[in-house]
């Protein structure tokens, strides 16, 4: 069993450097007013006498309304009216949809976790029949894997006992295709829970398809709660025992269970593990028509020097292009990458700014939605200087202070340079007036405000940077 603070660390791990995955159940969706296993065959139970409060296997009361219909024509026709809705705000397929995660799969037959990937921008690849497995959507962000189909097309949902039986006759290349994922990805198992039929028919295709070669997977469960029992302390008991053993019994599938005291706890450590997952890529804001008498000489190094340090710590930097800065950033990251492509692209994204075109009405707007973009990659921003040239002369940059507000809404982590003056002096000084606020720069207070030495500066930054990562 994994505590919560273990998981995050790991999966972050896994979505920073590519290989986590995501298996979605009914829960996902649930939040969303789409039904689970038990609403979608309620009223089928109904109908052959029986209550699915009290049966445990759900796939075998579809199966049995199947056999007493002579068809499933009548189930056909029930799932396509019951996923017909408008579906609502999902906070925990938002927080999914904003990290790199790449490889989804599902055995929900509503649309709901491809249409919040696309309302996020990104292309969706579905794959909904084996069909679909052997065409590539070209340039696509996303792969969502339904693997008991899509309710637009019912007669192929995977509901009943004889759709699992013939599962590998019929979707023999799911059954490979999950087999793959399953041993080069990590997965997190979201919205289900023990009573989900889903997960057992699931759990014993992952057992065959591994046997030994399973790496560690999570599985996020709600703890049995005594209070929910009331006087029935008896039957607590038994749940709880009974709860410990098949966690106990997830581990034969490679699968770690993560418990929560509730379900509500989820988009909470989403919102964390979203924010981790940020922190391996740094922001440097700035701009500088000129550095000041304190750094006049030794700002250009600085910057180099300042960049070649995050680089080797395998940080990815993102820069404005902005003048007196931009330059240097890209300069010490292709010398560190020695024009190795692979390696630049890993370690250094420009996102240069629009050409001001005063004539359009929207260019304001646009720089802003801009800059905004620039904090869904970045989780940890630099501030240094902060100065244009006007017809009045040097005045401060309000771009870049529009950056550190942008920057709070984001929850990123602020390191501002304040001994660098202009816009960053500005920063710091709203910063330390509220220290408490950032805990993480209290120890290089005094090196962050009064500094300006080079040396000491960087070894500062490093030591955030790597409280930032122990500690927060």
């Amino acid at each position: 069993m994994a505590s919560i603070s273990d998981f995050k660390k790991q999966y972050t791990k896994a979505i920073q450097e590519g290989y986590a995955a995501i298996f979605a159940g009914a829960g996902l969706s649930r939040p969303s007013g789409f039904v689970d296993w038990k609403e979608l065959l309620r009223e089928l139970a109904e109908e052959i006498h029986l209550d699915v409060d009290k049966e445990a296997d759900l796939v075998e009361v579809a199966q049995y309304y199947c056999n007493e219909k002579r068809g499933r024509s009548e189930l056909n026709t029930k799932i396509l009216n019951r996923f017909i809705t408008e579906s609502q705000e999902n906070s925990s397929i938002n927080l999914l949809a904003n990290m790199p995660i790449q490889t989804y799969w599902t055995t929900n037959y509503d649309h709901l976790l491809e249409d919040i990937l696309s309302k996020h921008g990104k292309r969706v690849d579905i794959k909904m029949s084996p069909q679909n497995l052997s065409t590539t959507l070209s340039e696509s962000d996303a792969i969502v894997y339904k693997m008991h189909g899509d309710y637009l097309d019912p007669s192929t949902c995977v509901i009943t006992k004889d759709d699992y039986e013939l599962y590998n006759e019929k979707r023999q290349l799911f059954t490979t295709a999950l087999q793959g994922d399953l041993v080069s990805k990590t997965f997190l198992f979201i919205g289900f829970s023990f009573e989900d039929p889903n997960l057992k028919y699931i759990l014993s295709r992952i057992r065959n398809l591994l046997d030994e070669n399973r790496r560690t997977h999570y599985c996020l469960l709600e703890k049995i709660k005594k209070e929910k029992y009331k006087n029935n302390l008896e039957q607590f008991y038994y749940d709880k025992n009974k709860q410990e053993l098949r966690i106990h019994d997830l581990m034969r599938y490679g699968i770690e269970a993560v418990l929560l005291n509730d379900y509500k706890q989820i988009p909470n450590i989403l919102t964390d593990i979203q924010r981790e997952t940020k922190c391996n890529t740094i922001f440097i804001s700035g701009a500088a028509h000129e550095y000041g008498s304190a750094w006049k000489n030794s700002a250009p190094q600085f910057i180099r020097s300042l960049v070649r340090e995050l680089y080797r710590k395998h940080y990815k930097i993102i820069t404005g292009h902005a003048r007196g800065i931009g330059s240097y950033v890209i300069s010490a990251v292709v010398e560190e990458c020695q024009n190795n492509v692979s390696k630049l692209e890993k370690h250094l994204m420009i996102k240069a700014f629009p050409y001001e075109d005063k004539n359009r009405t929207d260019y304001k707007k646009l720089v802003t939605s801009y800059r905004e973009g620039i904090f869904k990659h970045a989780g940890i921003v630099i501030f240094m200087f902060g100065n244009k040239i006007s017809e009045n002369g040097v005045i401060l940059t309000d771009g870049v202070y529009q950056e550190f507000e942008i920057a709070k809404k984001s929850n990123a982590y602020i390191i501002p340079i304040g001994s660098t003056g202009y816009v960053a002096k500005q920063i710091w000084n709203e910063v330390s007036e509220n220290i408490e606020e950032y805990p993480y720069l209290k120890s290089e207070e005094v090196i962050l405000r009064e500094s300006v030495d080079p040396e000491k500066v960087i070894r500062a930054i490093l030591q955030i940077l790597l409280r930032i990562q122990k500690e927060y």
